[in-house]
């Protein structure tokens, strides 16, 4: 942690949120909290903010803080960016957490002023628990954090957050706004579509015959589409553009495979071409998707810790197909990283670690 750093806000505390005020507090930093009454008050009894603030007092909260995290819902950042930076003193870092960034950077753009600097932010970690009691301060170690910087944010102050972000154990990746929206686009959104087209496509056939033979890979690929509308409004409206482009790119493939399903040639190369390009992305690196259904296990540092846990899960009957220290300070802890081929597995080992007493979190 940066010396310089010692006192930040955090406005919205839920998981992401409150995982990022549990990573500041171990790290001696002043956290002040804004959000609803009930957060805040468990957010003060688990010892993660030191003074708490609801959302009409946030002005109150930005005095004297040097970097502001924004982790409300994604629209409701877009609505609270102008106020903080009317608010903010001289020499702020303004970031959010949303997973779309020019919607955002642009209207930071249009508030902006001087010596009050806003960088945008996408950390690309989460699980399937929501609310400050899930706030986990290991939620970020391994996890690909995007900041997407403004044209004239300094090269200094983008360091400076970089180095505090990078101290949650995160990987800072520097986008461009727009870049990471097509990115997204193309890697999370398309497919997210996708899923949702081919279960309901399934869906309308209404025939459990149709149903019992979807299992293996059919289940594996379609498995995001159990995702909540809820979660992908505000996506959807904010990268319309991006997400209208990937599909018209992807409708305009899918006509070409249809024009040559005859045509043996363009099927194999076109198998090959999958084939290779699969080859190329990163196994167990956590982006836009996870290939693994991972749980992350809070461990301390003591011999044995590492067969214990294994064991516990083994007598279970539980199969680890990968695992991982991500990240293990000595005298501290840290966190194991645990990776499983379907969801069941996954719920099944986080349940027995937890029946035990660890703090496991199930990443998706």
């Amino acid at each position: 942690m940066q010396p310089d750093i010692h006192a930040v806000t955090v406005i919205g505390i839920g998981l992401i949120g409150g995982s990022i005020c549990s990573a500041l507090s171990r790290r001696g930093v002043e956290v002040r909290g804004v959000s609803s009454s009930q957060s805040l008050r468990r957010a003060l009894d688990m010892g993660i903010i030191g003074s708490g603030y609801e959302y009409d007092r946030m002005d109150e909260s930005l005095q004297g803080a040097q970097v502001v995290f924004v982790c409300t819902p994604l629209l409701d950042i877009g609505e609270r960016i102008p106020p903080i930076f009317e608010h903010a003193e001289r020499g702020t870092i303004i970031t959010d957490v949303g997973s779309t960034k020019a919607f955002i950077c642009e209207i930071a753009q249009k508030s902006v002023k001087r010596g009050v600097h806003f960088i945008g932010g996408h950390p690309m970690a989460g699980s399937e628990r929501r609310g400050v009691n899930h706030a986990n301060p290991y939620l970020f170690y391994d996890a690909v954090w995007v900041l997407t910087p403004m044209q004239v944010t300094p090269r200094k102050v983008l360091s400076r957050l970089s180095s505090l972000i990078s101290d949650f154990g995160a990987k800072v990746m520097v986008l461009e706004p727009g870049l990471h929206d097509r990115i997204a686009a193309s890697v999370s959104h398309l497919p997210q579509l996708l899923a949702v087209s081919l279960m309901n496509h399934l869906a309308v056939r209404d025939d459990d015959l149709f149903r019992n033979l979807a299992a293996g890979g059919f289940r594996d690929m379609t498995r995001i589409a159990s995702s909540s509308y809820s979660v992908w409004r505000d996506i959807i409206q904010t990268n319309r553009s991006e997400i209208e482009h990937a599909l018209e790119e992807y409708q305009s493939a899918l006509h070409k495979v249809r024009e040559n399903i005859e045509n043996d040639r363009f099927l194999d190369g076109a198998f090959k071409r999958a084939r290779k390009e699969r080859q190329t992305i990163p196994r167990y690196s956590k982006g836009f998707l996870t290939p693994l259904v991972d749980i992350r296990v809070s461990v301390q540092d003591r011999p044995g810790e590492l067969a214990r846990i294994t064991n516990i899960i083994y007598y279970h009957d539980v199969n680890i197909k990968d695992i991982e220290i991500v990240n293990i300070r000595e005298g501290e802890g840290g966190i194991l990283r645990l990776g499983f081929v379907h969801k069941k597995e996954a719920e099944a080992a986080a349940k027995v670690l937890r029946d035990v007493g660890y703090d496991v979190t199930i990443q998706e």
